[in-house]
C-alpha cells in the first residue's frame, strides 16, 4: 500500500488537502453577528439617511434569541446608578458589542477600537432585541449614548433578523439627547475564512501544476507596447 502511495505522489497529495480540509471545517470558529443600519425617521435633519454598523461578539446574538424576555448581557461589572433597567438584570461576560462604527460623531469616536465606550448591553424585551452603549464618564443620566430596540416583521420570531432587514428604533445621548428615530437594520452575511483548506487545495493545485510544466511548454506572446 505505501509503495502504490509513494508512486503517485498526486495522490498522496489530494488525500492530505482532504484531511486539512476536515480539520478546518471542525476548527473554524463562528463569526460574530454584524449589523447595518440606516434612519429612514426622524425629528432631527442632521440624522437624515444617518448610517451606522455595529458587530455583535460569538454567539451573543443566538444565546439571546434562544432567551426569556427581559435577559441581558453587559460586558463588564457596572457598580453605579444604572441609567436603565436593563443594567440590574444584566450578567455580565466577557464581551457584548466588538465593533461600533457610525457617519459621524455622535458622542462616539469613530474608531473600531472604542475608546469611548465603557459598557455595551445586549437583550432581549417584550418589544424586541435591545441594545444599549454607556459611556460611564458621564452623570448617570447622560450615559446612554445609543440605545435601540429591533422588532420582527409583523408575524415573524425575531430570529427572522438574521437573515432580514428589520425596524428599529433609535435614540442617541442620554438626557436631552437626540430621540424618537427609526431605521431600517440588515443583517450583514457572514463570511468563513478557510486558511488550512486554501492552503492544501493550493498545494494541490501548485503540484499538478508543476508536474504539467514538465510537458507543456507555453511560448511567449509579443504584445505592443501603447502609446
Amino acid at each position: 500500500m505505501s509503495q502504490f502511495l509513494f508512486a503517485r505522489p498526486g495522490l498522496v497529495a489530494l488525500c492530505g488537502a482532504l484531511i486539512s480540509s476536515m480539520g478546518m471545517v471542525i476548527a473554524t470558529p463562528a463569526n460574530g453577528a454584524t449589523f447595518k443600519g440606516i434612519i429612514y425617521e426622524t425629528w432631527f435633519p442632521i440624522l437624515e439617511g444617518f448610517k451606522l454598523e455595529y458587530t455583535l461578539a460569538d454567539g451573543i446574538l443566538d444565546t439571546v434569541l434562544a432567551s426569556e424576555p427581559n435577559t441581558f448581557f453587559i460586558d463588564g461589572e457596572y457598580l453605579g446608578p444604572a441609567p436603565s433597567p436593563a443594567m440590574s438584570l444584566a450578567t455580565v461576560v466577557p464581551e457584548v458589542v466588538t465593533d461600533f462604527k457610525t457617519d459621524f460623531e455622535v458622542g462616539i469616536e469613530r474608531s473600531t477600537s472604542l475608546p469611548v465606550l465603557q459598557f455595551s448591553l445586549f437583550g432581549i424585551t417584550e418589544e424586541g432585541l435591545f441594545l444599549q452603549l454607556l459611556d460611564v464618564n458621564q452623570p448617570p443620566i447622560y450615559q446612554s449614548i445609543f440605545m435601540s430596540t429591533i422588532q420582527a416583521p409583523e408575524g415573524l420570531p425575531l430570529s427572522a433578523c438574521k437573515t432580514q432587514a428589520c425596524d428599529a428604533s433609535v435614540d442617541f445621548g442620554g438626557k436631552g439627547g437626540l430621540y424618537g428615530s427609526r431605521m431600517i437594520v440588515t443583517p450583514v452575511p457572514e463570511t468563513i475564512p478557510e486558511p488550512s483548506a486554501a492552503v492544501a487545495l493550493g498545494f494541490v493545485g501548485a503540484l499538478f501544476l508543476k508536474r504539467r510544466r514538465k510537458s507543456v511548454r507555453i511560448p511567449a506572446v509579443a504584445t505592443a507596447n501603447p502609446e
